[in-house]
């Protein structure tokens, strides 16, 4: 179990040692039938308030731009004001001349269930509403960078083209704001993980910090660290790196910022069963195979990459795909590339025969499964250096930025999240302010899911070192259709992936 930091403040006391003088909560606002905006850069539907000397132009049919203000509402923000020209949500946390980084989930370009990418990546259409209120607060001043590390062969342009992020960012750097969009990766696959090689990136323009938390890290206890692997082929790399301490390379715009806000996707996912704010951090590390997913081989062996019982075909398929993966495709070479199709190219053939004759599909491994406990472990720590690491990378005891949250569950993923899930249209957002793990409880309760099921809830729960409480010892403040609503009467219903379905849900 991870340290508690020396000193752990309770979350009435970090408001007013961090600043903010105003009451906030976990705010929900979920509305059947809202839909992205498809018209970039996404103008807002009328002149509000706060704005009546600003922005003039306008899209009625973007609905989401006031389902996010009305969140923001409901979060408690500089609730006095609403709805006067005063009224400045953000005002209490960022302060002018501050750096805002906004992450969300860019993970990949396309959805391996065939449908599109709605399901799958953040929507430009909420960040712009998060992005002009961070330039109210910022009043003419400061920064605003939009940045994640998608996984190694996703297509960072592609991303941002599909979902409206680049025609946004281009708006905003015509009318002269600061507003910057980034790729956090120092590496990537352009042609994929196993026909092409890795080429390298210019990455994060404020570099990158080495951090080792050590005895802190949730890796600590760990068994077997001589089994992990990573997100990428060496694996001899990520057990060196989680040998003599736990080191991550992070991201220095995210270190530098004094508030970051978390847009991650609400999403089902085979490794960690959800992921939405505890699992969002990923994106903030700029070199996937630091990252430990989890142990090869079965609990028996000292593994949590697959069960035991597997039948002997699953298990012989395993072992030619760790013979590939470890000794062919971590060379990066495209003649490493070749001869591993050519090896595993009959096994391919034959799982796709199987799945098609009999509906089972055999591959369930590379973690991907409810008994997982490495990944959890993973991301834990991320967001342990989210909370406490400075600017130059070194853990404080205290935390060291405003980290807001904003769920975007608009058209959610489940099943088979989170590179194929099936859209669910929610129609849902949540948010709260430095409670990322209380936003993420609401939101796999109102899943249909047993918050407490999920270790990377559970442990964070009982650590001590995030700051969690739960929801009710802290307002949630819901409104459904416009209506007040009790969040524990909401139950969407959410398919989890296939191998964790019988252990999370409520």
């Amino acid at each position: 179990m991870a340290a508690r930091p020396k000193k752990w403040i309770p979350y009435s006391e970090l408001q007013i040692e961090m600043g903010i003088d105003f009451v906030t909560k976990v705010g929900v606002n979920i509305n059947d039938g809202l839909t992205y905006c498809r018209r970039p850069p996404f103008f807002p539907p009328e002149i509000y308030p706060e704005f009546q000397h600003g922005e003039i132009k306008l899209d009625k049919d973007n609905h989401v731009y006031g389902a996010v203000r009305k969140l923001l509402y409901n979060m408690g923000l500089d609730k006095e004001h609403f709805g006067k020209k005063e009224w400045n949500p953000f005002a209490g946390i960022i302060k002018q001349g501050n750096l805002v980084v906004i992450k969300p989930n860019f993970v990949i370009h396309h959805n391996g269930g065939k449908e599109n990418i709605d399901a799958v990546v953040t929507h430009g259409s909420v960040l712009r509403p998060l992005i002009d209120y961070a330039l109210l607060a910022l009043n003419g001043t400061g920064e605003i960078i939009i940045g994640d590390a998608p996984q190694a062969n996703g297509n960072f342009d592609q991303i941002i083209q599909k979902n409206g992020v680049r025609e946004l960012v281009d708006y905003y750097q015509q009318r002269g704001e600061n507003v910057n969009v980034y790729d956090f990766r120092k590496n990537w696959y352009p042609h994929g993980f196993k026909t092409g090689t890795r080429v390298e990136l210019s990455g994060d323009p404020h570099g990158y910090r080495r951090i080792n938390l050590k005895e802190r890290s949730f890796l600590q206890d760990l068994p077997h660290k001589e089994r992990l692997y990573g997100a990428d082929f060496d694996r001899q790399f990520v057990v060196d790196k989680h040998t003599n301490g736990h080191e991550y390379l992070y991201s220095g715009s995210v270190l530098e910022a004094d508030v970051v806000i978390s847009v991650p996707k609400l999403k089902t996912h085979r490794k960690a069963g959800v992921t939405i704010n505890s699992k969002n951090m990923v994106g903030a590390n700029g070199d996937k195979n630091y990252l430990a997913h989890y142990r090869v081989g079965t609990p028996s062996h000292g593994g949590d990459e697959y069960p035991d019982g597997l039948p002997l075909l699953t298990r012989m398929v395993y072992r030619l795909n760790r013979f590939g993966f470890d000794n062919m495709l971590v060379k990066n070479t495209m003649l490493s590339r070749i001869g591993y199709l050519a090896m595993m190219g009959p096994f391919e053939v034959l799982r796709r025969a199987i799945k098609r004759l009999f509906h089972y599909d055999y591959m369930m491994g590379h973690g991907d499964w409810h008994g997982n406990d490495t990944v959890w472990r993973m991301c834990l720590d991320l967001n342990q250096i989210l909370r406490y690491a400075d600017k130059s990378g070194k853990i404080r005891d205290t935390q060291q930025r405003h980290i807001i949250s904003i769920v975007d569950g608009i058209v959610a993923g489940q099943e088979d999240g989170p590179l194929r899930p099936t859209a669910y249209p929610a129609g849902c957002l949540a948010g709260g302010v430095d409670c990322l793990f209380e936003v993420d409880y609401t939101c796999i309760y109102m899943m249909g899911f047993a918050p407490e099921k999920l270790k990377i809830i559970s442990r964070a729960m009982a650590s001590g070192a995030l700051h969690f409480k739960k929801p009710e010892e802290k307002d949630v403040c819901c409104t459904v259709n416009g209506r007040l609503t009790d969040y524990k009467s909401v139950n969407m219903h959410f398919l989890p992936q296939q191998y964790w379905r019988g252990y999370i849900e409520r």
